[in-house]
This record gives C-alpha cells, structure tokens and sequence, in this order.
C-alpha cells in the first residue's frame, strides 16, 4: 500500500471512529429521555439536555473532518458517496438528537404518573424506535447492507405501533386519569419517536447509497377513486391514471352502493380507445375496496365524501372532487368527462411529486 493510500485509510477511519463515538452518544441520550419521561425524573431530563450540547459540536467537528478529507483527497466513486453519505447522516443524528431534547422538556413538566398504557407503548416504540436506530447506524460504519436491511423492518414494527398508542392517548384523555399537560407531552413523546424511526429508515438509504450507489426508489401510492356507484366516473379516473403514470403505484376505484355493471358508455369509450377490461371485473363496494390490506395514500371522492364512510387512517389524506366546477354534468360526453378526470388526475400527481415519466 502506497503512503497516499495509508493516510486515506487514515483518513477514512477517523471519520468512521468520530461518526461511532457520535452514534452512541445519540442513542445514549435518546434512551435516557424516554427513562426520564418514564420514570418523571427531571435530574435525568437535564443532565441529557446538557449532554446534547456536547453532541452538537461533536456534529461540527465531523462536519469539519469530512470537508478536511474532500479538499485533501478530491475522491471519487465509493469514497465520494461515503464522505456525502455521512455528512447527510450527520444531520439525521442533529436532529435525532434534538428530539431527545424535545423529550427531556416534556419530562421536566410531567406533574404525575402516566397510565401503565401510555407507559407501556412508549415502551414498545422507544424499544423498536432505538433497536432501528442503533441497528441502521451500526450497519452504515460497517458498511452493512445487510443491517440496513433488518433496520427497516424494525423501524416499520414502530410504525405499526403509532396507530394504536394514539388511540390509547384518546382514551386516556376521555377517561380523565392524566393532566392535558401530561398527554401533550406524552402525544409529542409519541411522535418523536415515530420520527427517529423515520430517521433510521434515512440512515439506511444513506447505507445503500454509500456501500453500492442505490439511490432512495422514488415513492409509490396506493390510491383510491370513490363514486356513488363505481359504473363510470371512479373508474374512468383510475383509468386515466394508469394510463399516464402506469408505474407510480398502485390505483383502484369503488362506489358506496355499487351497480350491476359498468356504464355502456364506459365500456364502449374504452372500446374505442383500446383498453382491455378485464372479464371479472365489475363494480365493487368501497367497503371492498378498503379491506385490501395497506391503507390508501389517497382516498378521491367523486361526487362524494368519503371521509364520511370510513375512519380514515391516520396516514391517509381524502380529498373531494366536484366535477361540475368543471362544467361537467352527468349529461356530457363520456370524453369530456375523461378529460376533466385526467387534468384533475395530472395535478394530484404533481402535487405528490410524482413525474411524468414514472
């Protein structure tokens, strides 16, 4: 090994040995600002607040070491991507640790125990929320994949758990046993900890990219159109979406009292524009449409409001679509009617982000 090579390894380990010193103590004051919410110790609370100061500049100095190493050694390929990679996990351990701050302050003003509920979900998601971070930064010094990999499935295990501790946070609130002060802080507690989950998950993008150049896959929805009855309008919208974003995720349609059969003049549009509906398809409830296993990124009422039908998932936006804003009536012509869906159509897309090329 050449003397350059020596002192690029050199290099590389250093920032490998800064960026563990500072995972640990991150994970060290994330866990310590659960125990001391837990526990309502207030002397922990502030001994951790202290500790993040520390962090911070921990944090700048790595900062430092990684433009250091860029100006000294203008690397390429694989070092490039990991000297980028960890000055973004940098940021992701920054705020990781001002979440810990943030849970320290709701420790200080707890004025009396939490219900053993509460207790015991902030128990799970600070157990899966830590396990994902430790595991996914642990993965990333080493190089990993593999533990990027195991991270994100703990990290998905903390948001399955959201769900339900909001639901006992509601309980909580209507049965009076707690302070509104207390189930704030513990609402604030809760999220957090979804959010260094989240940052877990980020972690492991930031593994993958480092170690084989895999960019983040851009995201994919599940959406849903809803009408009154599923024979022409929810259809035809969730055709035109498949036809202009085939690869953006997945798309079905419904109605709240579904008819027999779908509208002559839908059949014959799509005749004429050669889009194959499939023998077995028929219009369906949207009861049936929900019971589908993951929740819908988007629900779209057509006509109507769907929000009224379901209790929409925590993370489901449900949106309403007038079509006679449009000048559109149930007498218009079939294309008239495809054409106002797919302009609505090409403004959810991009309000979601999603490109036309996707």
């Amino acid at each position: 090994m050449s003397l350059y090579e020596e002192r690029l390894e050199a290099d590389l380990l250093e920032v490998r040995a800064r960026l563990r010193a500072i995972a640990e103590q991150v994970e060290d004051n994330l866990r310590h600002s659960v125990r001391a919410v837990l526990d309502s110790n207030p002397r922990l609370a502030n001994e951790t607040l202290i500790k993040d100061r520390a962090i911070n500049q921990d944090i700048r100095d790595l900062d430092h070491l990684c433009h250091l190493f860029v100006a000294r050694h203008l690397p390429s390929g694989s070092h490039l991507r990991f000297i980028s990679a960890v000055l973004r996990l940098a940021v992701a351990l920054e705020r990781v640790g001002d979440y810990s701050v943030a849970i320290c302050r709701v420790a200080r003003h707890i004025e009396s125990p939490l219900p053993d509920t509460l207790v015991h979900n902030i128990e799970m998601m600070s157990e899966h929320a830590g396990k994902a971070l430790g595991t996914a930064l642990k993965g990333f010094v080493e190089g990993d994949p593999d533990s990027a990999r195991v991270s994100r499935g703990i990290a998905s295990q903390t948001a399955a758990i959201y769900p339900y501790a909001f639901e006992v946070l509601i309980a909580a609130a209507e049965s009076e046993r707690c302070p509104a002060r207390d189930l704030f802080g513990a609402l604030l507690v809760f999220r957090l900890l979804q959010r260094t989950a989240e940052q877990a998950d980020n972690a492991c993008e930031m593994t993958l990219f480092a170690v084989k150049g895999k960019r983040k896959a851009e995201k994919r929805y599940r959406i849903l159109f809803v009408d009154a009855h599923h024979s022409l309008a929810s259809k035809l919208a969730e055709i035109a979406l498949a036809e202009s974003y085939p690869y953006a995720g997945r798309f079905g349609s419904a109605g709240m009292e579904p008819a027999g059969d779908f509208d002559g003049r839908l059949v014959d549009f799509c005749r004429r524009r050669g889009v194959m509906l499939p023998e077995d398809d028929v219009p369906r409830s949207f009861n049936e449409a929900l019971d589908v296993g993951p929740h819908y990124h988007v629900v779209v009422g057509i006509g109507v409001d769907p929000s009224r039908h379901f209790d929409v998932p925590y993370r489901t936006a449900v949106l309403q679509w007038d079509l006679e804003e449009d000048g559109v009536t149930n007498d218009s012509r079939v294309e008239d009617l495809y054409r106002s869906l797919m302009v609505r159509v090409r403004g959810l897309m991009t309000t979601l982000g999603v490109r036309d090329d996707e």
